[in-house]
């Protein structure tokens, strides 16, 4: 066999391997495609489940708002910081679970910041940050994700308003965007 003949016959082979690599690619592609066409993510959905009693609404409030936040997360830090300088709300109660409190500056009252990580792995989706509605009963009636364009305050206002008496819960949004 000459040198030639063995070199085309490597590149014959890396050919075929990078083929078969593509072919795997592409049907993993379209497999989570259909997923996600059927609403699959891998994960449960929490709209219409029990949040853990750690992060439900108190007696007397109609709704809490949720955020499953992350240390390492720049993003996560600004969601904090929306939740704990936002309007004061008595009938609204505002949580951020995280997996630990460095860097989250201390709340000011309006929001409690809570290091549990079970309720944290009942409520992460994934993706962080998160933001769940949970109403007066203690089920998640909204999520959504917060992405950088994300208009917060608007988010938080409509998560709020959402659960005035006599108003129906439109229920998940994956992508809220300002």
């Amino acid at each position: 066999m000459s040198v030639a003949l063995a070199v085309a016959l490597l590149a014959l082979l890396v050919a075929l391997f990078a083929l078969v690599a593509l072919v795997a690619v592409y049907a993993r592609v379209r497999l989570l495609e259909a997923g996600r066409v059927a609403e699959l993510s891998g994960y449960d959905t929490l709209v219409g489940h029990p949040a853990p009693a750690v992060v439900r609404p108190r007696a007397g409030q109609r709704v809490g708002v949720v955020a499953v936040l992350d240390a390492d997360c720049p993003l996560c830090h600004g969601v904090w910081d929306a939740l704990s300088t936002g309007a004061e709300d008595p009938a609204a109660r505002f949580v951020a679970l995280v997996d630990r409190p460095e860097g989250f500056a201390h709340p000011d009252g309006r929001a409690e910041l809570l290091v549990d990580a079970d309720a944290r792995a009942d409520l992460f989706e994934g993706y962080s940050p998160t933001l769940l509605a949970v109403d007066a009963a203690g089920v998640v009636t909204h999520r959504s994700f917060v992405y950088a364009d994300t208009d917060l305050r608007g988010l938080v206002r409509d998560l709020m308003q959402q659960h005035h008496p006599g108003r129906h819960h439109p229920g998940e949004r994956e992508v809220t965007r300002a």
